[in-house]
This record gives C-alpha cells, sequence and structure tokens, in this order.
C-alpha cells in the first residue's frame, strides 16, 4: 500500500521542478520521507493524536478492514493498529454532555472490530494503546514499540492536549466498574502494547486536585458577588429614600412657581411701564413651565414606584396567607390520616384477638363432640341390658 505522506514538501524547490538558483550550483536531489510504520487509528483516537504520530514519522490512517488487508499484503510497512482507553472516550461524552451508556456501546463495538483484525492477522499486526504517546520515553512499553515497528531511537511524540483532568479522573474511576468493557479491555491489553498507567492516574488526580482548588476559589468569588449583591440592595434602599427626599424637592419647586407665578403676574401689571423687560419675563415663565413639568414628571413617576410597591406588598401578603392555610391543611390531613391509620391497627388488633378466641372455642366444642361421638358410641356398643335399656328408649323415640 503506497503511503499519501511520502510525497515531497511543497517548500522544496527541485521537488518541484524548480530552476537552480546559479548556473554553476549542483542539482539537487530530492528526498523522500520514509515512514516508519503504518498505523490505523481507532475513531477515538484524536486529530491531536494523530498530527502528533504524522510529526513523528509515521502515516496515519483511519481503520478500515480492506485497508488493512492491503497493507498487509503489500508487506511495504509495519502495520499497527492504534486503539483508545475508554477512559478518554468515556471523559469526552463527560465534557461535551452527550449519552454515556452510547458512548461505552460504541466504544465497545468499535474495540470488537478491532479484536477481530487482530485474531485473524495477530503475526503480521502490532496493537499499540493510544496512551502511550502521553507516556514517559523511558516507559518500557516504548521500547518493545521500537522493537516491533523498527523506530529510531532519536523518534520523540509531542505531547497532545488531553481531557479535563476532573473529567478523566472521575472517567478513569468509572471504567473499572463497567462490567460489559472488562472483558474487551483486558483482551486488548493482553494483545498488544500498553504504558504503565500508575504515573499517568497519579498526574492526573493532581490536576483533578488542582481543578478542585479552582473550584473553591470559584466559591470564594461566589461569596464576594454575594457581598457585592447585597450592597447593590442597600444602595437600592438609600435610593427610596432619595425619592422622598426627590418628593420634598418638588414640593418646593412648586411653592417656587407659584411665587414666580406671583412675579409673573407682578410682571405682567407693569408690562405697559416695562416693555424693555418682555424679552426677560418670557425667557422666566418657560423656565417655570420647565421646573413644572419637572416636577410633574418626578411626582408621577414617584406615584407609580408608589404602587408598584404596594402592589408588591399585597403579592407577599397574599403568598404568605396561602402558604399559611396550605401548611395548615397539609399539617390537618397528615394527623387525619395518622389516626385513621392507628384506628384501624387497633380495629385489625380487636378482629385477630376475637378471631383467635373464636378458633379456640370452636377446637373447644369440635373436642367435646368427639368426646360425646365416643361415649355414645361406647354405650351403643355396651351388652349391659339395664344399663342401655333406658337408651334404647330414647333411640326408639329419637327414631320415629
Amino acid at each position: 500500500m503506497k503511503s499519501s505522506t511520502n510525497r515531497a514538501s511543497p517548500h522544496d524547490k527541485s521537488a518541484q521542478g524548480g530552476a537552480p538558483s546559479g548556473a554553476m550550483s549542483a542539482p539537487k536531489v530530492a528526498t523522500r520521507r520514509v515512514p516508519h510504520a503504518l498505523i490505523f487509528v481507532m475513531q477515538d483516537v484524536t486529530p491531536a493524536f494523530q498530527e502528533a504520530l504524522h510529526a513523528a514519522g509515521f502515516d496515519v490512517a483511519p481503520l478500515d478492514k480492506m485497508a488493512v488487508s492491503q497493507a498487509i499484503t503489500s508487506d511495504e510497512l509495519p502495520c499497527a493498529l492504534m486503539w483508545s482507553d475508554p477512559t478518554n472516550c468515556l471523559a469526552r461524552a463527560i465534557e461535551e454532555g452527550t449519552s454515556i451508556a452510547e458512548a461505552i456501546e460504541g466504544w465497545r463495538a468499535r474495540a470488537e472490530e478491532i479484536l477481530t483484525l487482530l485474531r485473524k492477522n495477530r503475526r503480521q499486526i502490532t496493537l499499540v494503546e493510544s496512551d502511550l504517546l502521553t507516556a514517559s520515553n523511558t516507559d518500557p512499553a516504548w521500547e518493545v514499540l521500537r522493537k516491533r515497528l523498527n523506530i529510531p531511537k532519536d523518534v520523540v511524540l509531542s505531547q497532545p492536549g488531553a481531557q479535563s483532568a476532573l473529567s478523566r479522573s472521575v472517567a478513569r474511576l468509572a471504567v473499572p466498574q463497567i462490567e460489559s468493557l472488562r472483558e474487551v479491555l483486558e483482551e486488548l491489553r493482553a494483545s498488544g502494547i500498553s504504558p504503565a498507567n500508575e504515573g499517568s492516574a497519579l498526574a492526573t488526580l493532581e490536576a483533578a486536585a488542582a481543578v478542585f482548588e479552582d473550584l473553591r476559589a470559584s466559591q470564594d468569588e461566589l461569596a464576594l458577588l454575594g457581598a457585592q449583591v447585597r450592597l447593590q440592595v442597600e444602595e437600592a434602599e438609600e435610593s427610596s429614600e432619595e425619592r422622598g427626599l426627590l418628593q420634598s424637592q418638588v414640593m418646593l419647586v412648586t411653592q417656587e412657581m407659584q411665587r414666580l407665578t406671583a412675579v409673573e403676574t407682578a410682571f405682567e401689571a407693569q408690562k405697559l411701564e416695562r416693555d424693555d423687560d418682555q424679552e426677560e419675563l418670557a425667557l422666566l415663565r418657560e423656565q417655570v413651565q420647565l421646573q413644572l413639568r419637572e416636577a410633574h414628571r418626578a411626582s408621577e413617576e414617584s406615584t407609580a414606584l408608589r404602587e408598584q410597591l404596594n402592589r408588591l406588598t399585597q403579592d407577599m401578603t397574599r403568598l404568605r396567607t396561602a402558604q399559611t392555610a396550605l401548611e395548615s391543611c397539609h399539617v390537618q390531613a397528615l394527623r387525619d390520616k395518622d389516626q385513621a391509620l392507628a384506628q384501624a391497627a387497633q380495629d385489625l388488633g380487636n378482629a385477630m384477638t376475637l378471631r383467635a378466641e373464636l378458633e379456640a372455642q370452636n377446637a373447644k366444642l369440635g373436642h367435646d363432640v368427639e368426646g360425646l361421638t365416643t361415649m355414645l358410641a361406647m354405650v351403643y356398643e355396651s351388652t349391659s341390658w339395664r344399663v342401655t335399656a333406658p337408651l334404647r328408649g330414647v333411640r326408639r323415640l329419637v327414631s320415629k
């Protein structure tokens, strides 16, 4: 199978057929990138992991049965199948808010597909866990992978970004408890190359602890915001006092308006003598009218606010009354129910006692009847004429 990454770089002028920079320069030979191996990746392997593999010198292709068969048949490059731990899939579902059950079932189906391919071509394919990318280069699994895929020792993988430490920690704790994944996960790890998980788990827990610390700091910020809200409430109460002051000012303005109106009347009485002051009087009239409109607007706003406050107070009173009534009804209903249950329990106990007494009396009567029946049979069977004569007479009378 020919690799698509074996093309020359677009910046290599020699590979593109470009002319050399100097007439006397020696011709350059385009070098082709030879990948270390061809890795077919599971759907759960993120693009960041795939980019890290490509940057390290691997050819990367999505998992496909036909492509895997062709690669094994061509035998041009070592082939590997890369799978992703279900912890990554579960953490991604937690972060994105998608269905966890669907994520787990989807991962299990994809893992079964990989195991099916591996069972048929176990000698031609190397199974690799994607978390090996984030493991230390000193991990023993790296040495095994180098020997299987003939990877040079100087190859270093970049560290791709991972999920949130908190969601990954939750997923890491949840995966071992999922029964449907246990057998598949054990077979994958037993059949391939996986990193040691102790160090990465410790780092994930430390990162999760840092996230919890950030959450604690966020709680402190919320407390500060609460204090700021309380301060704003106090300022709102102060603004209510300012509205009262504004009403007082409206009254003062009204009085001033009345005084100015009187002044205007005086000016109108003297307008024949003071024609030069007419413009000033008109300006004064406009100012008075403006102040009057402002006073009316402030008064209307104050009245509207007062009415709104009264409505809110009435609503709160009505809600409190309704709540008290509901609570009283609920308490009374509970009491009635308890009394009914207690009476029913008492009646049941009395009935059971009476039933036991009746059963005892019935048993006693049955025992007495059996005794009398036995005695009567014995009398009938007796040969004593004198003893049985009266009874025979009674028997004859009864039989008639």
